[in-house]
């Protein structure tokens, strides 16, 4: 294993410009980039050339269309995951196109130098309402954000419920946020589930907040995750202030419970006084400045 190298996984939809900010922010010769972006996206790899010096960068193909809560977020990760894992880094960390660095890469790498084979998760109370997306049968997966498909679904659901028809009776369900870091090890043991998770999420919605969590804590490795208590977590009590995954974001503010905030200039204090590594989301169409000014100290 190279211990002393990361793999960065990309998940990117939009904005070029940005996302070619977040790849120069990467660029070390400890790290090598993953980049998967939306068969939708008006872009294609040609837009980030000639971005990095130090780090090789490698672009997923093919590319898959990618929508909102649909079960393709949880198949794009895992083809990020199998591209890098090869390479058999000692950590994989998976940002969205949106998020930053808030932190220098060498800061980055003496903490996971410092916490080797920790699996990063930042873990959510799952309730039972959450879990009727998992135990009844979605027929359009990909319809989640789509008025017209979303209520399909959940008219279907409905009947389903009336007549007790479940599916995924004898899975485990837990709930984090989507963004992680995970151990060499762990990647590994991901995608060698990739046939039970494409089984227990085909026809599931919002599945990219629960395939990880669920395999992880139903796992040899759950002794592994980074500073926090599985036995809480299962009675809904995790903290929310609890680390985690160590990517700042910022949720009482959000747009809706779907979106979290987008940070401004005004958060330059709240993102620079922050012990997390990451922060998401940011979009230049908003502000601009705050991701020019974490550039410049960055690369400064």
């Amino acid at each position: 294993m190279n211990r002393d190298r990361h793999a960065y996984l990309i998940l990117a939809h939009a904005l070029p410009s940005q996302v070619r900010k977040l790849l120069v922010l990467l660029d070390d010769p400890r790290n090598d980039l993953y980049v998967h972006i939306d068969r939708k996206a008006g872009f294609g790899p040609d837009a980030f050339e000639g971005c990095c010096r130090h780090s090789a960068i490698h672009f997923v193909e093919p590319r898959l269309r990618v929508t909102w809560g649909g079960v393709s977020i949880m198949r794009a990760t895992l083809a990020l995951l199998k591209a890098a894992a090869p390479g058999h880094y000692a950590y994989y960390h998976l940002l969205s196109g949106m998020d930053l660095p808030i932190k220098g890469q060498d800061e980055i790498h003496a903490f996971f130098d410092a916490h080797p084979d920790r699996e990063f998760l930042k873990l959510w109370p799952f309730s039972p309402e959450m879990a009727n997306r998992f135990r009844y049968y979605t027929l359009f997966p990909e319809g989640q954000h789509f008025f017209l498909t979303h209520f399909i679904n959940n008219l279907v659901k409905g009947v389903l419920r009336v007549l007790n028809l479940r599916i995924n009776r004898d899975v485990d369900f837990h709930f984090a946020a989507q963004w992680f870091s995970i151990s060499d090890d762990f990647a590994h043991y991901v995608i060698g589930q990739e046939a039970w998770l494409e089984r227990v999420f085909r026809h599931t919605g919002t599945c990219d907040e629960v395939f990880m969590p669920t395999l992880l804590l139903n796992s040899p490795y759950v002794s592994r995750l980074y500073d926090a208590s599985v036995h809480r977590e299962r009675q809904n009590t995790v903290d929310p202030a609890h680390p985690g995954n160590f990517r700042l974001t910022d949720w009482t503010r959000g747009e809706s419970i779907r979106h979290p905030w987008v940070f401004r200039s005004d958060d330059w204090d709240l993102l620079m006084g922050s012990p997390y590594f990451w922060a998401r989301k940011f979009d230049e169409r908003v502000d601009a400045g705050i991701i020019e000014r974490i550039c410049a100290k960055l690369q400064g």
